[in-house]
């Protein structure tokens, strides 16, 4: 009997081991199979997500008086891989009822989703289903808030299929509750670090990047997940969706047709343009007839007149090439409604700019915390004749200061507001204003009884502003150089409040072409031999705009010599031109070997010029057109500064530097530094003047200029830098210009009244 027990003991044994075995080959078999798509971060989270069903809607409970917003996050789901730039539409149809079950309100939010990357960024989702790893697309959302939740109890959602590749659509609600309201000693700090980084994660894109403000509001507020009423699997379907954190949701949401995000909207009176820092080839792409479509070139120097451009037909008959465009502005006009995406050379998506602007309102105002003695940029977009009122305060609270600005509310032919249905729609061109604090300033509000649309800007005076120029569009190389814009933009410190009230616009900026506008002012080169007694005179190339009327050519004006008919029409002029009612016709002669520079009346020529000499440049003050001007230059060192002085003299509207260095094409850019001192209005203004400013200045090879020396002639031209005095200088005391490199340079200042004729020191002849 004994022997018997001991083996049905051995035979219950294996058969149990035997079970196990086949129950963990069976759980092996099965997570084998689902196997992830993608390689996964450390940051990855599961969530379980209910499906959506078009038949039978799922209903959520909440509680009315803990309620302050529901979130709807929805994926859409497909077996296989599908097109990463084609959007999958989809709509969630919503109803809130109340505890008996009553429809209180209904409505339909639609969806346009694009599949997920899975290299590259963040937002790598997908959904385990039966053994099978699914494809998922970015997360959509939407939120409904408290004005709709007052009597509201419940939610039901239902999906509305717009698409055949849709496998169907997981969702997420959360609804917004406020924390332990006992608890009032709870802090950021004490919450566990799990619930900090989920927070963070649902809120923003990181703690990196929440305020204050976000901070107390993540303490006071949690989302809390809600479950489906019903039995699992029985009256609705749950799944497990893999994703990281933190969240990133990009949305593409829309309520009506939606438009491409990537795409240029274009309609009479509402254009786009693309700014072209390089000769480069670009693709566009659309769905209109091209025969309504213009594109124009501007030339941002206004040395060329616009120039319309003809796209080139392509394999896709949908897509055209523009070959070879020059840098510059290119302008997008349509006859009809249009929507074109465009591509550089590595067909890469080319993004226009966009900012952001607070909406304000009667009941919605816009509130900083600044630091005093800074200056300030208002920028605002508004219908024509509303006001802003913008009030500065002390630490005390305080008022120190109010304006009240009134806008002119132009519309803009480029700027447009992109609604949250992907709309496109006119808006107001921007109108700046300035405003130098005092010391005392802390605080600062911006408020309107009208729809207006704000941003705030801030800098020190004293900062420098460094930037790249070319004589063109140009990108700033990596050699060192870094670049420090004029302005920064400033959050509000209620920033928290205006995205839970959906009053943050998106604005996407684009340039319009400067306008052929004539200037009736002039200029006047100014003598530094005191300050800088080391000059030479030049010959620059000096074209006029091409709008520019016809003018007298001048003595000091010349041109290059070509053709031996100039010199003879030269010579022929001479006699029968009376000697002192005109001075005598020159010749410039620049050789590369020998004698470097020579000048001669041409009266007074030894032989007739070898026009056929390569190494001969000649140039005659005779003919037209006459684009090379002679002018004077001065000579800066390195650790030399320049002091111009202006005080008791009539401030001019705008100072110029032409800087050239000695030399053919320099390696590194030229570093330039100017600094204006005076006395800065300390009222609201409409222009600005930044006081120190730091050049790197790309060489402009497409100029000509030639020292006249008679050693070596070689200069490199760059471009002119020009310092606005704006009225908000009441009164210019000095102009101070160093540089990094031995520099020579003209100085210009222009004038309302120009002036009657040339100084000798600017023109020699």
């Amino acid at each position: 009997m004994y022997w018997i027990k001991r083996i049905l003991q051995v035979l219950l044994i294996i058969l149990l081991l035997a079970a196990g075995y086949r129950v963990a080959l069976h759980l092996y078999v099965w997570l084998n199979s689902a196997e992830r798509i993608a390689a996964r971060s450390e940051e990855e989270t599961r969530s379980v997500v209910h499906w959506l069903s078009p038949d039978k809607p799922l209903i959520y409970t909440f509680p009315t008086s803990r309620t302050v917003a529901i979130r709807v996050l929805s994926n859409a789901i497909f077996a296989s891989q599908t097109v990463l730039d084609k959007p999958i539409n989809y709509a969630i149809e919503y109803r809130l009822l109340d505890s008996q079950d009553n429809e209180l309100e209904k409505h339909t939010y639609h969806h346009a989703s694009k599949l997920a990357l899975e290299e590259g960024e963040q937002q790598v989702k997908q959904l385990i289903e039966d053994r099978q790893a699914l494809a998922v697309t970015s997360g959509q959302s939407f939120y409904v808030d408290w004005q709709q939740l007052t009597q509201a109890s419940k939610i039901s959602l239902r999906l509305i299929p717009e698409e055949p590749s849709l496998r169907g659509v997981v969702v997420r609600i959360h609804g917004k509750t406020p924390t332990n309201a006992d608890d009032v000693t709870r802090t950021w700090l004490k919450l566990p670090q799990q619930w900090r980084e989920r927070m963070t994660s649902y809120h923003t894109l990181g703690d990196s990047g929440l305020q204050p403000q976000q901070i107390a509001n993540a303490v006071s507020y949690d989302w809390r997940k809600l479950a489906p009423q019903g039995i699992p699997g029985i009256d609705f379907d749950a799944d497990i969706l893999y994703e990281s954190l933190p969240y990133n949701v990009i949305t593409y949401d829309f309520s009506a047709q939606q438009f491409d995000l990537d795409g240029y909207y274009t309609q009479p009176g509402l254009a786009a343009s693309i700014r072209l820092s390089e000769v480069t080839d670009v693709n566009l792409q659309t769905q209109g007839d091209m025969k309504d479509l213009q594109l124009i070139w501007h030339d941002l120097s206004q040395q060329q007149a616009p120039l319309t451009l003809q796209p080139v037909t392509t394999d896709d008959p949908t897509r055209f090439l523009l070959p070879d465009i020059q840098p510059g502005l290119l302008v997008i006009r349509s006859r009809v409604e249009m929507i074109t995406t465009w591509r550089n050379e590595q067909d890469q998506v080319i993004a226009p700019l966009h900012s952001y602007y607070y909406h304000l309102n009667e009941a919605n105002q816009a509130e900083y915390t600044v630091q005093g003695g800074s200056d300030l940029q208002l920028d605002m977009r508004g219908a024509p004749g509303s006001s802003v009122q913008l009030s500065v305060y002390d630490a005390e609270q305080q008022l120190l200061r109010s304006e009240t600005l009134t806008l002119a509310g132009l519309n803009s032919g480029f700027d447009r507001l992109i609604t949250p249905e992907t709309r496109r729609e006119a808006i107001t061109d921007s109108e700046k204003r300035y405003l130098r604090l005092s010391r005392q300033a802390h605080r600062v509000t911006v408020s309107s009884t009208e729809a207006v649309a704000v941003k705030l800007q801030s800098r020190h005076g004293a900062m420098h502003h460094q930037n790249y120029v070319c004589a063109t569009l140009c990108d700033a190389p990596q050699n060192g150089f870094t670049e420090v814009g004029a302005w920064f933009s400033q959050s509000a410190d209620n920033e928290f409040h205006f995205i839970e009230q959906q009053l943050i616009l998106k604005v996407r900026l684009f340039s319009a072409p400067p306008p052929p506008e004539e200037k009736q002012s002039g200029y006047l080169s100014q003598a530094l031999f005191v300050s800088l007694p080391v000059s030479n005179t030049a010959l620059v190339y000096s074209p006029p705009k091409y709008f520019a009327l016809p003018q007298a050519a001048e003595p000091f004006q010349y041109t290059p010599l070509i053709d031996l008919a100039q010199l003879y029409d030269a010579q022929l002029s001479i006699q029968q031109t009376a000697p002192v009612s005109a001075p005598v016709p020159k010749v410039i002669t620049l050789s590369d070997t020998g004698i470097r520079y020579t000048e001669q009346e041409v009266n007074q020529l030894d032989k007739v010029p070898d026009l056929s000499d390569p190494s001969l440049q000649l140039f005659i003050n005779q003919g037209a057109p006459r684009d090379y001007w002679k002018v004077r230059l001065f000579q800066l060192q390195p650790g030399q500064t320049l002091s111009q002085n202006y005080r008791g003299r009539d401030k001019p509207m705008a100072i110029v530097i032409k800087p050239f260095v000695r030399g053919q094409h320099p390696a590194e850019p030229l570093i330039l530094n100017t600094q204006l001192d005076g006395q800065f209005s300390r009222v609201v203004t409409d222009e600005y003047s930044i006081a120190r400013k730091r050049y790197a200045l790309a060489p402009d090879l497409a100029q000509s200029a030639f020292l006249l020396h008679p050693k070596d002639p070689a200069l490199t031209a760059y471009p002119s830098v020009t310092l606005t005095i704006g009225t908000d200088i009441q009164r210019l005391n000095q102009l101070t210009v160093s540089a990094e490199q031995p520099l020579w340079f003209a100085l210009l200042e222009e004038y309302a009244t120009p002036p009657p004729q040339p100084q000798w020191w600017q023109h020699e002849f």
